[in-house]
């Protein structure tokens, strides 16, 4: 693996993209499918929960599992009991209500003697409403509620040296959780690429860093005391980030060349060109961007490169949002 539990986190700064590079075909490959694996959960009290530390358990609140071809690693004190959402929901109902109406035949007038003629009659009707409906419900502490990140690849690749390429999906499971030492400031994140027949599967290691932030201050303000971009009304937005650095212990050789895997930026895809060296990711939901990456080649009779030939750092705001709402009862939460 790589240097342990430190990443390099960009600023602001930009770089000019160049969205292809033009390569020999000798220089083709085709990946079959693309997956990953996380391990070495860092949480914000110095516990490494994986290979290299401690098994996740429930005293350190960390979770790695797979789900739907997704490997995730989940972290925190999930919030759970009882929970409403921001808004009532708002139901028709049918009810039973009396009115006056009109009618022609027999009747008792006031004094119990029979009539007949033109009356008003006092009868039963149905009508409907809308309500305001308690939408309460119990909130199980499931790693379904736990804070975490993800990662699901892609099939059926075809592609050169140096041309960008989407190596799969990164999701933010950015839900409610009780501020402790259980957070995890980053993960290492495995990306395995198969080849195929002659090349076969090759891994390459990044740390993903995840800076949790405090959601008072954005609730409470309007997200204008929060570090990065806030959705008014939410809990502070989080910020997600990885090293850079080229890992030129994990490459491969093939036909006489030796390559490594580069990762470039977030998009919501490349032909918008705009790619970012991180994704801002909104509180109380589930937010994904796809990965950039290019093959390189590596040359060893060179000082290991800058990170200057990362591409596509556009001034560019990623946020999405496809959210289950989980509210905190507690006065602090992260």
């Amino acid at each position: 693996m790589m240097n342990k539990y430190v990443s390099t986190v960009i600023g602001t700064g930009l770089v000019a993209a160049t969205l292809s590079v033009t390569a020999n075909p000798a220089d083709a490959f085709v990946i079959t499918n693309t997956s990953a694996s996380w391990d070495n959960a860092l949480l914000k009290d110095g516990l490494v929960v994986g290979s290299d530390g401690t098994a996740a358990s429930d005293d350190n609140q960390v979770v790695f599992r797979e789900v739907d071809g997704e490997s995730q690693v989940r972290w925190g004190d999930a919030y759970y009991g009882w929970s409403w959402n921001e808004k009532l929901e708002i139901e028709t109902v049918a009810y039973t209500d009396y009115e006056w109406q009109e009618d022609y035949g027999y009747y008792y007038n006031r004094r119990g003697y029979l009539r007949y003629g033109w009356h008003w009659d006092e009868v039963a009707v149905t009508k409907t409403k809308e309500v305001e409906v308690d939408n309460g419900h119990w909130v199980a502490p499931t790693a379904d509620y736990k804070s975490g990140l993800g990662f699901k690849g892609v099939s059926d690749l075809s592609l050169d040296v140096g041309e960008i390429f989407n190596i799969g999906t990164l999701t933010h499971f950015n839900q409610t959780i009780y501020t402790n030492n259980k957070i995890a400031n980053s993960a290492e994140l495995s990306l395995d690429l198969d080849f195929g027949q002659g090349i076969g599967s090759q891994t390459f290691d990044f740390v993903m860093s995840v800076d949790e932030t405090v959601n008072n201050k954005g609730h409470n303000n309007n997200g204008a005391d929060c570090d990065y971009y806030t959705e008014s009304g939410k809990g502070c937005s989080d910020k997600i980030t990885w090293d850079f650095a080229l890992d030129q212990d994990n490459s491969f050789t093939y036909n006489d060349e030796e390559y490594s895997l580069e990762l470039v930026g977030f998009a919501e895809s490349l032909a918008s060109q705009n790619l970012v060296s991180h994704f801002i990711s909104q509180e109380d939901g589930d937010n994904s961007a796809s990965i950039f990456a290019r093959l390189v080649k590596v040359d060893r009779t060179q000082d290991i490169p800058e990170p200057a030939s990362l591409l596509g750092l556009a001034s560019f705001g990623l946020f999405f949002v496809r959210s289950r709402k989980k509210l905190a009862e507690k006065s602090v939460a992260s």
